[in-house]
C-alpha cells in the first residue's frame, strides 16, 4: 500500500511566472516495489485546471521518501491556487490524493502573510533553523519580522558575532544571518525590527539633545524592575537622530542581508519636548519620518506599527506598507477588529492591513484553557482574513504569538498544527477572494436585521459578531459576491481575546438570495471541509429567489457567488 503522507509547496511565496516545487512525502508500506505516477495539478480557486506536471515513481519496499515535482506558475498577479497531488497506478487507478495551496503575488504587501522570528541563540543548530523555516513555508508565509535581533536599539551590529542583548539574551549574528538566508530561499521577505525611538543609557548620556522630555524636564524612558531605565526615547524630528537611525538601517541591510525594515513604536509618547523646551507633536512628525526612513533604505519594504490604531491616518499618509496595527484594549470585540480592518483598507485603497492581536490566554498553564484559546485562534484567523486583513501570528517553526514580547510564543501541538495549516492553505488558495482591493464590504446592507438580500435559515445571524450567532461578512466585486461565515454559536460574549468553546457544527445550512440578479454559479469552501476545495452547489430558483444549501459549517467558510454577466 502506498501512502501520501503530506504535500506542500517548497516555498512560502511565489512571484508571477516562476516555477513552483511541490514536495510529496510518500511511504510504501508494502513488501513489494511500487511503480506508478505522481501527478500535480494547479487549479484556480474555483477548480479550473491551469497547469499540471507528472513524475514517475519507483519506490523500494518499505521506502519512505520525499519527491519534488516542478510546475510552472501563471503570469497573473495576486492569484491563489489549489494544488492537487495524486498518486496513480496503471492498473489500480488513483490511489491517494492530497490538497495544498499556493499563491502568486509580485509584492508580499498585496497579500500579506506575515510571520516572525525571535530565537537567535548561538547554540541553535543549522538543522533546527532549517526545520523551523521549512515549517513556516508550509503556512505559506511570505514575510518575516526579525524581532529583537540587534545588539542595541540605537546601534544594531555588535563588536563581536556573539553578544548579549539589552534584556540579557545571548544572541548570535551567525544565527540571524543564517535565518535571513533561509527566509529568502523560502520566498519570504526578511524584515529587520527597528524601534524608531530607542536609545541605551550610554547614548542618552552622550546625546541628551536628541531625546524627548516631559513637561517637567525629565526624559521619557522605558523602565523595568530589574534593568531600571533601560531605554530612552529620542525625538524623531531631530536630524541627528535620523542620521543615526537611518545609517544603522542601511548598515543592517548591507551587512546582514535584510530585505527591508519593520519600524516599531511604543504607543505612549504622543507629545514631548526637546531639551530646549519646544513642543514636539509626534503624530505630525510621523508621516515625513516614515517616508524618509523608507527612502533611506532605497525604497525597500518597510512596515510600521500603529499601536492600538495610533496614528493610523497619519501613517497612511506615508509610504510604508502594509499598514500594521497592534491591537489592545479598548478594541476588545470582534466588531472592533472589523472596524479596524475596514478603516485601514479605506485609507489605503482597499489594501490589506496586518493586525498583531495576541491571545493572552495562550500563556496559561491549564490544558483546558489552552484548548479553549485554540478555538479562539481559529475564529480570530477567520474574522481577520474574511474582512480582507492579515494576522501576524505564526513564527519560529510552529509557534504562535501570545505576547508583545515575541520570544514568549506558544508552541502548537501536532493536532493544532494540522488545523492551522488547513486555515493557511485556505488563505493562500482564496487569496484573490480575501485580499483583492476591489472587494467592497456590504455586510450591513445585505445581511441581518431588516435586510432580506441574504438570509440564512438560522435563529441568529448578522454582520455585527453577536454572541451565539453566525457572523455574516458580505462583499461584492463586479459580477461576484462572497459571504464569509464565522461560527460564533455557543459564545457568551463577542470578545476576541478570551477562551471560547468548540464550535457547534451546523449541517445543511440553507441560504436564500434575493438580489434581483441571476445567479450563474455558487461554490462553498471551508478549511474544515474537503481539504478546502471549492464545492459547486446546486441552485434552486423560485422566481426572484435563489436557494443554496451549505453542507457544513464548523469554524468558518466562504460562499462564492457569480452572477450572469449583465444581469
Amino acid at each position: 500500500m502506498i501512502r501520501l503522507l503530506d504535500a506542500y509547496p517548497e516555498r512560502g511565496g511565489y512571484r508571477p511566472g516562476e516555477q513552483a516545487t511541490v514536495r510529496a512525502e510518500l511511504l510504501n508500506r508494502s513488501s513489494q516495489p511500487f511503480r506508478g505516477m505522481l501527478r500535480v495539478r494547479l487549479l484556480t480557486a474555483l477548480e479550473a485546471e491551469v497547469a499540471r506536471a507528472e513524475r514517475e515513481l519507483d519506490l523500494a519496499p518499505r521506502a519512505r521518501t520525499t519527491v519534488p515535482v516542478q510546475i510552472p506558475l501563471p503570469d497573473a498577479d495576486r492569484r491563489g491556487y489549489g494544488v492537487e497531488v495524486e498518486i496513480t497506478h496503471p492498473q489500480q487507478g488513483t490511489l491517494a490524493v492530497r490538497a495544498t495551496a499556493l499563491d502568486v503575488v509580485s509584492n508580499w504587501a498585496l497579500a500579506p502573510r506575515y510571520g516572525f522570528l525571535a530565537d537567535f541563540g548561538p547554540d541553535e543548530p543549522e538543522t533546527e533553523s532549517e526545520a523551523r523555516l521549512a515549517a513556516l513555508g508550509r503556512y505559506h508565509l511570505n514575510a518575516l519580522q526579525f524581532y529583537d535581533w540587534m545588539y542595541r536599539h540605537h546601534s544594531f551590529l555588535p563588536p563581536t558575532r556573539e553578544f548579549t542583548d539589552p534584556l540579557g539574551r545571548r544572541l548570535s549574528l551567525d544565527t540571524v544571518q543564517r535565518k535571513i538566508g533561509l527566509a529568502r530561499r523560502m520566498g519570504m521577505q526578511a524584515l529587520a525590527y527597528v524601534a524608531i525611538y530607542g536609545a541605551a543609557p550610554d547614548y542618552y548620556r552622550a546625546h541628551p539633545e536628541q531625546m524627548l522630555y516631559r513637561l517637567d524636564g525629565t526624559p521619557y524612558t522605558l523602565s523595568d524592575p530589574v534593568y531600571g531605565d533601560w531605554l530612552y526615547i529620542p525625538d524623531i524630528a531631530h536630524p541627528d537622530w535620523r542620521v543615526q537611525l537611518f545609517s544603522e538601517c542601511r548598515r543592517a541591510m548591507a551587512e546582514m542581508g535584510f530585505d527591508g525594515i519593520h519600524l516599531d513604536q511604543y504607543g505612549f509618547v504622543r507629545t514631548g519636548y526637546t531639551s530646549g523646551g519646544a513642543r514636539v507633536d509626534v503624530e505630525r512628525e510621523l508621516p515625513g519620518f516614515l517616508s524618509a526612513a523608507r527612502a533611506a533604505v532605497g525604497g525597500a519594504p518597510a512596515a510600521f506599527n500603529a499601536v492600538n490604531v495610533w496614528p493610523l491616518a497619519a501613517v497612511a499618509e506615508s509610504t510604508v506598507e502594509p499598514l500594521y496595527v497592534e491591537v489592545w484594549p479598548p478594541h476588545d470585540s470582534f466588531r472592533d477588529l472589523r472596524e479596524i480592518i475596514l478603516r485601514a483598507r479605506e485609507l489605503r485603497g482597499g489594501r490589506a492591513p496586518v493586525l498583531a492581536a495576541y491571545l493572552k490566554d495562550l500563556q496559561s498553564d491549564q490544558p483546558a484553557t489552552l484548548r479553549r484559546t485554540f478555538h479562539s485562534l481559529r475564529r480570530l484567523t477567520a474574522a481577520i482574513y474574511l474582512h480582507g486583513g492579515s494576522h501576524i501570528a505564526l513564527g519560529e517553526g510552529n509557534g504562535v504569538l501570545r505576547h508583545a514580547y515575541f520570544p514568549n510564543y506558544y508552541p502548537l501541538l501536532p493536532a493544532e498544527v494540522r488545523a492551522v495549516r488547513a486555515d493557511y492553505d485556505f488563505i493562500a488558495r482564496y487569496a484573490e477572494y480575501l485580499f483583492d482591493p476591489d472587494w467592497r464590504d456590504v455586510s450591513a446592507t445585505l445581511t441581518g436585521g431588516l435586510n432580506d438580500d441574504l438570509r440564512l435559515e438560522a435563529p441568529r445571524f448578522g454582520p455585527h459578531a453577536e454572541p451565539d450567532s453566525l457572523w455574516t461578512i458580505a462583499r461584492t466585486r463586479g459580477d461576484e459576491l462572497t459571504l464569509g461565515l464565522v461560527n460564533l454559536l455557543g459564545l457568551r460574549s463577542g470578545a476576541w481575546n478570551a477562551p471560547q468553546p468548540a464550535p457547534r457544527r451546523v449541517r445543511n445550512l440553507r441560504l436564500r438570495l434575493q438580489l434581483e440578479r441571476l445567479v450563474a454559479s455558487a461554490h462553498y469552501a471551508s478549511p474544515d471541509l474537503a481539504e478546502g476545495r471549492a464545492l459547486p452547489l446546486p441552485i434552486k430558483r423560485e422566481g426572484r429567489l435563489a436557494w443554496i444549501t451549505l453542507p457544513e459549517l464548523r469554524y468558518w467558510g466562504l460562499v462564492i457567488v457569480r452572477f450572469a454577466e449583465g444581469s
